[in-house]
């Protein structure tokens, strides 16, 4: 039994250290956005039911036509939530995934996943610390072929409305804006934008000062040589002061 876990302890010394859940943001977003309408649903049949006992304000004429009314509102609402819960539990089966290969970097790596600043705007899908630098990693798991221009994402030739560039870059600014309130000031954070489930037109392409890669050139991305080395020094004090936003 000891020399189990001493080999467990030692195949786990080889890889990244990882901290938080990835996936778990979208999936409650998901939920609450998806089933928001049941409340709404039961709300008005109380006021029905109330309306018809026990002195009735409405007929039971009225009654039955408000009632299949707020049934077809209410299954239209729900069929809507479902579409919506179903955008986000892809989405979190992506960032998922993304987790999972993190964390088989090097032990070198610490991986920070889905984490957000307590008065912060943005959920983090991946935040890594390891010597090739810091990077702020958002996944999307999008179906077709995505392409970018002067700025813009277009998915199958429809333009994304909430742009992923400004998403990501929004994190990092987060990011640093944290960073150089616990003391941490000029530490560079580069900006990875992953596709799962998409066609790109390069592997790995930078846009607009953003890393653009599929799933399977990720670990590329964050070992690559020519990403901007941090000491390690600076790398464990970051890693302390992102430990305590770990839920």
């Amino acid at each position: 039994m000891m020399e189990m876990e001493t080999q467990s302890e030692t195949i786990k010394s080889r890889f990244a250290c990882v901290y938080g859940s990835a996936g778990e943001a979208p999936r409650v977003m998901g939920i609450l956005k998806a089933f928001w309408p049941l409340l709404v649903i039961c709300l008005l049949l109380g006021y029905l039911i109330r309306a018809a006992l026990p002195f009735p304000y409405l007929s039971l004429s009225q009654l039955g036509w408000a009632l299949i009314l707020f049934a077809v509102i209410g299954v239209f609402l729900l069929a809507m939530g479902d579409r919506r819960l179903g955008n986000y539990l892809k989405g979190a089966k992506g960032e998922e995934w993304v987790a999972r290969e993190l964390a088989f970097l090097p032990a070198t790596f610490t991986v920070f996943n889905g984490i957000r600043m307590s008065d912060g705007q943005y959920n983090f899908d991946h935040i890594l610390l390891g010597p090739s630098g810091v990077f702020v990693v958002e996944t999307k798991n999008w179906t077709g072929r995505v392409v970018f221009s002067e700025g813009r994402v277009r998915v199958d030739e429809k333009e994304i409305k909430h742009s992923p560039l400004q998403q990501v870059k929004g994190e990092a600014a987060e990011l640093d804006a944290f960073l150089q309130a616990q003391g941490h000031v000029g530490v560079p954070i580069q900006s990875v934008l992953c596709f799962l489930g998409s066609t790109l037109e390069e592997p790995i392409t930078n846009v607009n000062g953003v890393v653009v890669c599929d799933g399977v050139s990720l670990t590329d991305v964050l070992t690559g040589e020519l990403n901007e080395p941090v000491d390690s020094a600076i790398l464990e004090a970051i890693e302390h002061s992102l430990m305590p936003l770990v839920g």
